[in-house]
């Protein structure tokens, strides 16, 4: 059957409209170099077609199962060479993933629109490492796991073979490690030499996204905070962002630096760590980069385990907050 691109064009934008596809990846058009929009299937979509014997995996697209994955510094994956060093990390992410395939991770309701995020694809388990700009000290972060692409809110619902869980993280991860490099100690929030303890959860957002963009940017500069409220805040964005070198001035001599990717190869190590500590006990655990979801008996364990994988590698005892499922609360 032939169509025209310009019905082409209709019928996408209805099928988006209605809920039956959604948009994955938008294209590009650069000299030497394009690529065509990606869309999914949609779960609603799916359901419209009266094929009885299809399922929503059938229209699933899956890309290649290799576990350890590099992007170059456009942010485009690219070759490598196998080496001993990444021949261990992909055997090590094969046993994580080897116990995810044996569980079943569910929620206490089904999931809706609101609480996804717009790169939820579906219950992909399945985890894969991502360093980036060329470098294998870069990032090495774990993505592939539904649980990383829904709400917060949403991830209290989740359930591990029937049970409730509880959700732990490092709070505040990259200011206690820039300070427990530098020898100081990390205060119960590593964000309040920014803006003092109990700021105001807007304000402490600010620090965590201003900080997160000077050490990752590339130029040493951002434009972070954005739309900061200078008024309520009693200072402009740029009076701001001097604070925050003020609070942590070893971020001076990192701008431009990529100290924020070999940071998040050090969260993904730690996490690494913790996730084996569980998975060779027999216990499932989700990761979120610096949060980990595990089965509520496990949550003494899995805190401890934080602390003491961190201290072991920075000589400190990090600050781990816990959220519960609603069900526990």
């Amino acid at each position: 059957m032939y169509m025209t691109a310009d019905r082409f064009r209709t019928v996408q934008d209805w099928l988006v409209k209605c809920g039956h596809i959604e948009l994955v990846k938008k294209g590009y058009n650069l000299p030497g170099d394009s690529q065509t929009s990606r869309f999914a299937l949609t779960e609603a979509g799916a359901k419209e077609l009266e094929v009885k014997d299809w399922t929503f995996d059938d229209f699933k697209v899956y890309r290649g199962r290799e576990a350890v994955r590099l992007k170059d510094h456009n942010d485009r994956l690219c070759g490598y060479d196998d080496t001993p060093e990444i021949d261990d990390l992909r055997a090590r992410l094969d046993e994580i993933n080897a116990k995810l395939d044996t569980i079943d991770i569910a929620t206490t309701r089904p999931l809706t629109i609101h609480d996804r995020k717009s790169e939820y694809q579906g219950r992909k388990v399945r985890l894969h490492r991502v360093f980036n700009r060329g470098n294998f000290d870069h990032g090495g972060r774990f993505y592939g796991g539904w649980w990383q692409n829904v709400k917060s809110n949403a991830r209290a619902k989740i359930t591990i073979d029937g049970q409730h869980t509880i959700e732990a993280d490092f709070r505040g991860f990259n200011p206690a490690v820039l300070l427990a490099e530098a020898g100081q100690s990390i205060p119960e929030d590593p964000y309040s030499p920014i803006v003092g303890a109990n700021a105001p959860k807007e304000l402490r957002d600010h620090a965590k996204a201003t900080l997160a963009a000077l050490l990752n940017s590339k130029s040493g500069s951002t434009e972070e905070p954005r739309d900061f409220n200078s008024t309520r805040w009693g200072m402009t964005a740029e009076d701001f962002r001097n604070k925050v070198l003020d609070a942590f001035p070893m971020v001076s001599a990192m701008l431009g630096t990529d100290k924020g990717m070999t940071l998040q190869r050090l969260e993904s190590d730690l996490a690494e760590e913790i996730m084996l500590h569980f998975v060779r006990q027999g216990h499932a655990i989700l990761p979120i980069h610096d949060a980990f979801i595990v089965q509520a008996h496990l949550e003494g364990e899995l805190v401890q385990v934080m602390k003491d994988t961190f201290k072991a590698r920075l000589g400190q005892v990090p600050p781990v907050k816990v959220t519960r499922s609603y069900a526990l609360r």
